[in-house]
């Protein structure tokens, strides 16, 4: 593509318009600025040329996953023949998708986690503040500290876990609407980009960019005592999906990580184009200058778009028209020369007049129309703006594999064996007649057959014995197509590890004993195995754009994201344990351990981990509300036990009243018992004395 024919009709500006924060007078050399345009565009031209390898593979690959035969294909399939193509290539990658996004986003957890460093860094300050708190606690525990190295060390960490942990609900929370409207949260923007990896072996993202929202909020105003609106402005970050055919990577490069730097290619409208002039980082004279002399556009649809056109509704869009109205804009991300930045008008160190600075440049037929240092280089922060994800890396390319190149041999077996079996029996479906028209009357129809057809036949002597009309048989090979059919099918499953257990068929699993909860998620798991690589693939993804959000909030929101050292750790990998069994796990351990082992065990997130387990975690309250009902809970226990105790003592009081009175009434019985048998006693020895004297009397007379 050339990019020289209106290079010479417009001249950039030598000089520019003091910027509004009164910096010194940007001086612009057009030459010099010329020069950068035609060096980046000899350079884009050399990154499309080796891209083009890349790209008959992507269009190969979309073909296929649509079920549309490759040109040199269908050239050589007869007209009257079957053109059948069974789509099992869709079929696999949406299964795959499918598979990849729910091991990735399982249920309401996260697919990653924030973990402080072992050893944080932390200013003396922080240090300070660590300290306190790490007293106070102990303090309210009852416990007097001892401020010694081991303690020291144990407050830092606590402190830096907690600001991970606040720093981890920041991010949450902005991936939410991350794609720069509440539409495209970070579930849909990982979704394309993992289907574009599953499609061409490539998916991109670009960001974080910066998005400023104005948000006002009523707060008291000190001079009136009414309340009054407060406007402040919240920078949010915003990503991007780009699609393969936009991103011209530096093929010669054995790792995307390791390229110099990348082209994107941006087809927009004339207004679009025009809203650029409006912005003070582009140079507006140079875009509306040429938006006069080019009014009708420069964009020209490149081979692979005229292929794509070919493929869908837009066959009958003539995009070759001279008059098209769009306008093709080409931007460099890499390393120029500080010199050459400085020529261009950007202001660069005199330390680095001779270092490769990594610089951002628009360009529009070869003009340049803007010229920057990276804007995060300029903020002085490292931060990677491109995260890619590989479907499944290669050796000869840094662009990766796609799922449908993997299975192309087996897909084609296929639809070749496909073919043959509905032409075969497009052939053997009717009956095949022999007719001997010597036999046969003439007056009758001999070019079709019908039901209860009567032929008419002559013919005497030997001829009579002769059938006029013949069946013959032929072989269709149905069983032969179809086992090879079926040959095939496993091959595929066996390339894409996408059988019967991943796609969802548990019929083909194991026995009826394993046709439990637990038994059916262990097959799944095991199912998943295979897809360990691929995952691991997208963690390093998620790391990447989860780094990057760090590094986006310690320098737009330090005060809710203080400096730290924080660990991105990715948990694709680890989430293709079955749920039901670390369910089961965490209820067996739940029950076995001992009073002294629960002391060392955080109870708020074992609850939350046996209830996350099972996707209830929404079921849950807030942690102050868990320990408001906990106070409440022991407050109504405490007055439970009071209670029992005053019931407990007013019973012992009767009791023992009781028992006193029963001593008493018992000691008077007693005393009035002894009375008794005293008196009968006393009756008793009247009674014998009196019986004696009167013997005595008898017996003497009386006397």
């Amino acid at each position: 593509m050339a990019y020289a024919s209106s290079q010479a009709e417009i001249d950039p500006p030598a000089v520019a318009v003091e910027p509004e924060d009164n910096a010194p007078v940007r001086v612009i050399k057009s030459d010099e600025l010329r020069q950068l345009g035609q060096n980046l565009s000899r350079l884009f031209d050399q990154y499309v040329s080796d891209r083009r390898i890349a790209e008959l593979k992507w269009l190969r690959n979309l073909r296929q996953y649509l079920g549309i035969y490759d040109p040199e294909v269908e050239k050589d399939l007869s007209v009257n023949r079957s053109k059948a193509y069974p789509r099992v290539t869709r079929v696999k990658c949406i299964s795959v998708l499918s598979r990849i996004m729910n091991l990735m986003f399982p249920g309401n957890e996260r697919n990653w986690e924030l973990r402080a460093s072992p050893s944080p860094d932390m200013n003396p300050q922080d240090v300070m503040e660590a300290i306190q708190q790490s007293a106070a606690k102990a303090q309210e525990a009852g416990a007097q500290p001892q401020i010694d190295e081991r303690f020291i060390k144990d407050a830092v960490q606590s402190l830096a876990d907690q600001r991970a942990e606040q720093l981890s609900v920041l991010i949450d929370d902005q991936l939410q609407e991350v794609g720069g409207d509440q539409t495209q949260d970070y579930v849909t923007l990982n979704r394309k980009v993992v289907q574009s990896g599953i499609l061409y072996g490539l998916g991109v993202l670009r960001g974080p960019f910066v998005r400023m929202q104005p948000t006002t909020r009523w707060e008291m105003d000190p001079m009136t005592g009414q309340p009054a609106p407060m406007t402040s402005t919240n920078y949010k970050p915003m990503f991007e999906f780009l699609p393969v055919w936009d991103f011209y990577p530096d093929m010669s490069a054995k790792t995307l990580g390791s390229m110099d730097g990348h082209f994107n290619r941006l087809v927009m409208t004339r207004s679009q184009v025009r809203a650029l002039a409006n912005r003070p980082d582009f140079f507006g004279e140079q875009i509306k200058t040429y938006l006069r002399r080019t009014p009708v556009g420069n964009y020209k649809a490149q081979a692979f778009e005229t292929e794509l056109r070919s493929m869908g509704v837009k066959v009958n869009v003539n995009e070759q028209k001279t008059e098209t109205m769009k306008y093709e804009v080409i931007v460099w991300n890499g390393p120029v020369s500080g010199q050459n930045l400085q020529l261009a008008g950007v202001e660069v160190p005199d330390d680095k007049m001779a270092d490769d600075i990594d610089a951002e440049i628009w360009m529009i037929d070869g003009n340049v129309i803007k010229a920057d240092i990276n804007p995060w280089r300029k903020l002085g922060v490292n931060v990677r703006t491109i995260h890619t994800f590989l479907f499944d890396e290669d050796d000869t390319a840094p662009v990766g594999n796609g799922l449908p190149n993997i299975m192309r041999d087996s897909q084609m077996s296929i639809a070749a064996a496909t073919r043959m079996l509905l032409d075969n029996a497009s052939v053997v479906c009717g009956p095949q007649l022999e007719l001997n028209t010597d036999l046969l009357r003439p007056d009758q129809d001999l070019t079709s057959t019908s039901a209860y057809k009567i032929w008419y036949r002559e013919g005497m002597g030997a001829d009579g014995n002769m059938p006029a009309v013949r069946n013959v048989q032929i072989d269709a090979h149905m069983d032969e197509l179809l086992k090879i059919i079926d040959t095939f099918m496993k091959m595929a499953d066996m390339e894409t590890f996408v059988g019967p257990a991943t796609g969802g068929d548990m019929q083909k699993g194991f026995s009826e004993p394993m046709r439990t909860a637990a038994g059916a998620s262990m097959l799944r798991g095991d199912a998943a195995l295979p897809f360990k690589d691929i995952v691991r693939n997208f963690d390093s993804f998620t790391q990447s754009v989860i780094a990057a959000l760090v590094m986006f909030n310690r320098k737009f929101n330090p005060g809710l994201a203080p400096e730290g050292d924080y660990n991105v750790i990715a948990r694709g990998a680890t989430s293709l344990i079955a749920k039901e069994i670390r369910g089961m796990q965490i209820d067996q351990m739940a029950s076995t351990m001992t009073p002294d082992e629960r002391i060392h065990v955080d109870e708020r997130k074992l609850v939350e981990a046996r209830f996350n387990v099972r996707d209830l975690g929404n079921l849950l309250v807030s942690s102050e509300e868990a320990k408001r009902r906990q106070a409440s809970a022991s407050q109504k226990q405490a007055e439970m036990e009071a209670q029992q105790k005053e019931m407990l003592a007013a019973q012992i009081r009767s009791e023992l009243s009781q028992a006193f009175k029963n001593i008493a009434q018992g000691q008077k019985n007693s005393a009035n018992a002894d009375a008794t048998q005293i008196e009968a006693a006393i009756k008793i020895l009247e009674q014998g004395v009196e019986d004696e004297i009167g013997q005595t009397q008898g017996a003497g007379g009386g006397a």
